[in-house]
């Protein structure tokens, strides 16, 4: 079956954000939407696809990424899909602990897929415990955020992404745990500490280095996450460590419209459906527990899985 069968659902019609649309608020009386949602569950160091209405068994798994026992893949953070010319679509990832992490990307080879760290176009060490990654198309580049104050710029040399190397490093970013590239604006968002920060992009492959670009947006506490709003592709969502905000990308206002506390990741389909993961033991890893949040009440649970992001199974940026 063709890769692409893994977007199913992910690509339906915006639809505006209802005014009540807050963590749990209820949702429309239409049956939930079907697309597939990507697990970063760190009791089993894997990346999980599920569907969204089936139960998530082994027996319903669409596709994963197992490393293994490979040093600096231990607790997933971070998943996404992103389309390519020479690849198609590829899956980037992160995962670590503080001193030794790891970034990686594979391609999507197929449905049903089993894919193991054999299976890396690239792989990187990141010690400053790597909790996102980011493809910057235009520029043939890779960006992972390091919450030991480290923004790490790759670029390639060639069409190959085994080309990636190490061309920038930024060190005056406070705590990055997100980021975010969008190409309406043609800026890459990061967030982190209790900043929102946006970068220009300069030069490609080996020459590209990233450029500070307008004021910082000002959060109150330790963000975490940042996504499009894929019901309004105006708007971003944001997570700190107990709020969750929308932010307007032409204005860059934040506006937090949820207090709750330790939402590791959040994103809307386009549907309108919110979908969420917490830390319930926050003080200690790994940070997840089984159940991912969606809004109206429903909840998905993995059993055993301790899930830090739930991730939309789409290569749009907004």
């Amino acid at each position: 079956m063709d890769r692409r069968t893994l977007l199913r659902g992910a690509a339906a019609g915006a639809v505006a954000i209802p005014a009540a649309g807050l963590l749990g608020a209820p949702a429309a009386s239409a049956a939930p939407a079907d697309y597939r949602v990507a697990l970063t569950d760190q009791k089993t160091n894997r990346f999980l696809v599920f569907e969204r209405n089936q139960s998530w068994t082994d027996a319903n798994l669409k596709w994963s990424f197992d490393p293994g026992g490979a040093s600096g893949w231990n607790d997933p953070f971070e998943i996404r899909f992103r389309e390519t010319r020479r690849y198609g679509m590829i899956a980037l990832m992160t995962a670590g602990v503080p001193g030794n992490g790891r970034a990686g990307i594979v391609r999507v080879t197929g449905n049903g897929s089993r894919l193991t760290r054999a299976d890396l176009l690239w792989e990187a060490s990141v010690a400053s415990y790597p909790h996102s990654v980011e493809r910057v198309p235009h520029a043939g580049a890779v960006v992972v955020a390091g919450t030991r104050d480290r923004l790490h710029v790759y670029g390639v040399s060639s069409s190959s992404l085994g080309s990636l190397r190490l061309v920038q490093t930024i060190t005056n970013m406070p705590k990055p745990h997100a980021v975010l590239w969008d190409d309406e604006n043609k800026l890459l968002w990061v967030t982190g500490g209790k900043v929102i920060r946006t970068y220009k992009v300069d030069g490609t492959m080996r020459n590209v280095r990233l450029r500070k670009a307008g004021a910082d947006i000002a959060i109150s506490g330790n963000g975490h996450d940042i996504q499009p709003d894929y019901a309004n592709p105006g708007k971003l969502t944001v997570t700190d460590s107990h709020h969750v905000y929308s932010v307007d990308k032409r204005t860059r206002r934040a506006t937090s419209f949820s207090g709750a506390d330790y939402v590791k990741s959040y994103v809307r389909h386009p549907s309108g459906e919110a979908m969420w993961t917490l830390d319930p033991t926050p003080g200690d890893a790994p940070y997840g527990g089984p159940t991912v949040y969606f809004s109206g009440g429903a909840t998905k649970k993995r059993a055993g899985a301790q899930i830090y992001k739930a991730r939309i199974v789409t290569t749009r940026f907004h």
